[in-house]
């Protein structure tokens, strides 16, 4: 037994010296791919950090164009300690994931909430350099004086603000989420919101400009969040990742995030208090205590420990999960319900808005094209020049006007118009106007011998006949339009879809399952005419 045993264990020391090879080889291939973000910064001269424009003071533009700010000296400190310069581009809550996710930055500086959802698809620096929370901006007439107050009334908020999904998800609000601060602020200003939901601090700082009297943030702060620095998901654990952490840490240690907070005015962060409490401490020897390990990570005590625990999930969601950890696909309408429920409604508003549209458009279009054909004095032409203009002006233009030039009047007289409403108008009339001059001219072949058409069910047939592919054409047409209604932030499918990725990241997931939904409503928009036409051939 003993030369059998003797072989065995010959062969087990054999196997463990392969694999002990394979993984030597396997880290010094690894070891160089996550270095190369930093050499590649080293070598090219530059970091490009992604910053945000219109969020003073952490991100905007002052008097002569340049960008300043918070997040801005952040930036030029990151690029000091790698050593080299900095180049910034502007980025915003929509974009901010993809543009670093894509490797057009290097890094993300952009009061960007950590979370867990988040750390899946970017690297958080860690430690977090801020902390902030949610409040909202009020009429002062409101009469809000509790977050249970909100309920009930609609909230204006930011697209790819966390904000807007926590209150949701915990407080039940409506949340009505625009493209950018400038139009959120506007709406507010509109009365197309109560209030508007965005981070406590950028608030504060909007009040002191002196821009809003009549408002205030009266609430208490809400979902209280540290904020993180951001690189590719690929460069976790590599020299970047370590470089700027360890920056970070001393910055919590020396003071320089409060000393920056004083420069721009910011009122004192009861986060960054904490956060410099705990990197300066010690312990009995005088050693930090938050200090890497040998595996390059910080101590548990030192980090934020909702962020780095999770717990299994089961069924259909569990499912979902495996398929994006092994494919990438991240299909979030699967496993997250507020996603789901989200895409759900923004599916059946479009469905609704493009019935209404359709109908609208075929309904007004055969109205104004028979006046036009039967050319009844002074409508006749008033109608065929309000169709010129209206199809030949850009609809998204249209919306604009209506909503807000219009809106803005409207208010002022203490009148509010609805979203849905504009954009169903607006839409209809613009595919009507089509509809009327392609009516207008098939009326026209149709009428026999000079014969003015009559406005009955035969007659309409006869010159519908002739119109059928053009109208059909615009019917498809307007449904597609439907997408920019979300410009009004109605929740229908393009802006709930935009604002899944804004919070994912998964916009290659996303667009195509947009692109499909459109696909589907489009075909069914042309069998349902097609279905008309056969049954008008059958009983012909």
């Amino acid at each position: 037994m003993a030369p059998a045993t003797g072989r065995m264990r010959r062969r087990l020391r054999s196997w463990r010296l392969l694999l002990a090879a394979l993984l030597t080889a396997w880290a010094g291939l690894a070891s160089p791919a996550l270095a190369d973000r930093l050499q590649e910064i080293q070598d090219r001269g530059h970091v490009i950090v992604g910053v945000k424009e219109d969020y003073a003071p952490f991100g905007f533009r002052d008097a002569e164009g340049t960008l300043v700010g918070y997040d801005v000296d952040v930036a030029r400190g990151f690029a000091e300690a790698i050593g080299v310069d900095v180049e910034l581009v502007p980025v915003t809550s929509a974009n901010r994931l993809q543009k670093v996710g894509r490797g057009e930055i290097d890094i993300v500086a952009a009061t960007m909430g950590d979370t867990r959802s988040r750390r899946e698809l970017v690297t958080m620096i860690e430690p977090q350099y801020y902390g902030d929370g949610a409040n909202v901006l009020l009429r002062d007439s409101a009469k809000i004086g509790t977050w249970a107050d909100l309920r009930g009334h609609t909230v204006c908020g930011l697209q790819g603000s966390l904000w807007n999904r926590l209150a949701k998800q915990r407080l039940l609000l409506d949340v009505t989420a625009f493209n950018s601060t400038r139009e959120a602020s506007q709406a507010l200003r509109n009365g197309h919101c109560v209030g508007w939901i965005y981070d406590e601090v950028l608030l504060l700082h909007e009040i002191e400009t002196g821009d809003w009297e009549g408002y205030s943030v009266s609430l208490p702060t809400r979902f209280v969040l540290p904020w993180a620095v951001a690189i590719a998901k690929e460069e976790g654990g590599g020299s970047l990742d370590q470089l700027m952490g360890d920056t970070l840490a001393q910055w919590h240690r020396d003071g320089f995030l409060q000393s920056l907070e004083e420069k721009w005015g910011l009122p004192p962060s009861p986060f960054l208090r904490d956060a410099r409490t705990t990197w300066q401490e010690v312990d009995e020897g005088g050693e930090l205590k938050c200090q890497r390990n040998e595996q390059g990570q910080w101590p548990l005590e030192c980090r934020e420990v909702a962020l780095v625990t999770g717990s299994g999930i089961g069924g259909l969601s569990g499912f979902s999960l495996t398929i994006m950890e092994v494919t990438g696909l991240d299909i979030s309408i699967l496993y997250d319900p507020l996603d789901r429920d989200v895409f759900l409604y923004g599916l059946g508003l479009t469905a609704l808005l493009s019935l209404i549209t359709v109908v609208g458009s075929v309904v007004l279009g055969v109205l104004f094209g028979w006046l036009m054909h039967r050319r009844v004095p002074g409508v006749s032409h008033f109608l065929r020049a309000f169709s010129e203009f209206m199809r030949m002006t850009p609809p998204l233009l249209q919306l604009y006007i209506v909503f807000f030039g219009l809106g803005g009047v409207l208010l002022a007289l203490g009148f509010t118009l609805d979203a849905f409403l504009v954009a169903a108008v607006v839409l209809s009339l613009y595919a009507a106007s089509s509809n009327a001059i392609a009516f207008s001219l098939a009326a026209d072949v149709a009428a026999a011998g000079g014969r003015k058409l009559r406005f009955t069910p035969r007659d309409v047939q006869r010159a519908l006949v002739l119109c059928y592919a053009a109208v059909m054409g615009n019917s498809a047409n307007i449904v597609k339009a439907t997408g920019m209604a979300s410009t009004l932030a109605l929740p229908e499918l393009v802006h709930a879809s935009t604002s899944i990725v804004a919070e994912k990241g998964n916009a290659d997931v996303m667009m195509n399952l947009l692109l499909i939904c459109y696909f589907v409503l489009v075909i069914i928009t042309v069998q349902l005419f097609r279905r008309f036409e056969r049954g008008r051939a059958v009983a012909r």
